[in-house]
């Protein structure tokens, strides 16, 4: 049944699977879509629909344009209405800490940003804390532009090769499921360990140093 269902995704059109990984990942850091559903998930539904390598280039460019999108959209919201949207009731849902994981990463070197697209939720939050502490957009958009690439190609690679498996050979479904879901959270736990440690090893910026709010 699955993969009858791949199959069925595979035969969609670009022109169809384009708008829609253009919409969803432009609002997933625009309007905080990917607070609620991250877009790791769809990245990899999106990668079983490539037949081809050219197919999944095509979708890691839509991706990627759609990411540079969503994160000047998020920048431009955390710069206009930076303190009402953190304070906000979706603010709150959110959490302090989570906004607090997420602005600590501009306390560091541009990698953080950049790898910040691997953590669920602080990615989405990314552009608009960005925004709301005045960091220049000459600035953030080049790491957005870095870790946006790295995380489009590495999910929509995983869902194509994901797909491709299993529609050759129905039987390994679990397996291949797993070991997609295996280098999800191992991604994951990696960036999130590696942003850890710089956050240990890094100096207390002074207040002086520190963005202006």
């Amino acid at each position: 049944m699955f993969g009858d269902l791949l199959d069925a995704l595979a035969a969609q059109d670009l022109l169809l699977v384009w708008p829609l990984m253009l919409t969803f990942l432009t609002l997933d850091a625009s309007v905080g879509v990917g607070l609620v559903v991250p877009g790791d998930a769809l990245l990899i539904v999106a990668g079983t629909t490539a037949d081809t390598p050219a197919e999944a280039a095509a979708l890691v460019a839509a991706g990627v344009l759609a990411c540079l999108t969503g994160a000047s959209g998020g920048h431009w919201t955390g710069r206009t209405f930076g303190f009402r949207l953190r304070h906000g009731r979706l603010g709150r849902r959110v959490g302090e800490e989570r906004w607090q994981r997420a602005e600590e990463l501009f306390e560091r070197s541009g990698w953080a940003l950049a790898l910040a697209y691997f953590l669920p939720v602080v990615h989405a939050l990314t552009p608009a804390v960005a925004g709301a502490l005045g960091v220049p957009y000459r600035r953030f958009m080049p790491w957005a532009l870095i870790g946006g690439t790295a995380w489009v190609s590495a999910y929509v690679t995983v869902g194509a090769l994901a797909g491709g498996v299993v529609r050759e050979h129905a039987e390994l479904l679990l397996p291949v499921a797993a070991v997609a879901a295996l280098v999800i959270v191992t991604l994951s736990a990696v960036v999130r360990r590696a942003v850890t440690a710089g956050r240990a090893a890094a100096p207390e910026p002074s207040r002086a140093s520190r963005p202006p709010r």
